[in-house]
């Protein structure tokens, strides 16, 4: 009887054992499919995420790309504007340098007295008339207001001993000085700078 028992006892241990087993397997099994599956939802996250990131990259690296080249086109813009400003600014000292230079002339009275004249037919209606020079210039004053009257008859031009502050050329006012022609080297140099930048810039 005990080894009857004994038997059934064991033969009952080893279905347990093997359904503990089975149940072992099983688990496992389960364990390494949910593992499997946690790992391949991870992996698809993780290269989500790295994707996310390899394209905020490129369109960062765009962008900064995109702005050198604006900021390198805006600075070779920006130096050619510079280059040419410059070019204009020397071809206009040279201008005025050359009227400058006029005074070496033997002429140069005559000068003045034409731009003298010349202003005063922008002053129609005044009949009387004041002239200005350059300090340099003063000694002139007196004949270049003779030699406007004798070819502008229908005005009075009077010498002004107080000089003007210019460099050369003159100014012609109204008598009152409430109206004023400059035609002076400077004034003339920045009337004539649009013509000087459009026969220079094609040039550059």
């Amino acid at each position: 009887m005990n080894e009857v028992s004994n038997d059934k006892i064991s033969a009952l241990q080893n279905i347990i054992l093997e359904h503990a087993n089975q149940q072992r397997e099983a688990l496992a099994s389960d364990a390494r499919k949910e593992a499997e599956q946690w790992l391949s939802k991870e992996m698809s996250k993780l290269e989500r995420e790295t994707n996310a990131v390899l394209a905020d990259a490129k369109n960062r690296a765009e962008d900064i790309r995109r702005r050198q080249i604006l900021s390198a086109e805006r600075e070779k813009t920006t130096e050619a504007l510079r280059q040419q400003n410059r070019l204009l600014s020397e071809a206009m000292k040279k201008f005025q340098d050359g009227l400058v230079r006029l005074r070496d002339r033997a002429d140069y009275a005559d000068i003045l007295a034409g731009l003298a004249i010349e202003s005063s037919k922008n002053l129609s209606g005044e009949s009387r008339l004041r002239l200005k020079l350059a300090s340099l210039d003063a000694p002139l004053g007196e004949r270049v207001a003779e030699a406007v009257n004798r070819r502008c008859t229908q005005c009075e031009m009077a010498f002004d001993h107080d000089p003007a502050p210019i460099i050369g050329g003159c100014w012609v006012s109204s008598w009152d000085g409430r109206r004023q022609i400059n035609a002076d080297w400077q004034s003339r140099t920045q009337e004539m700078a649009d013509v000087i930048a459009d026969r220079l810039l094609p040039l550059l």
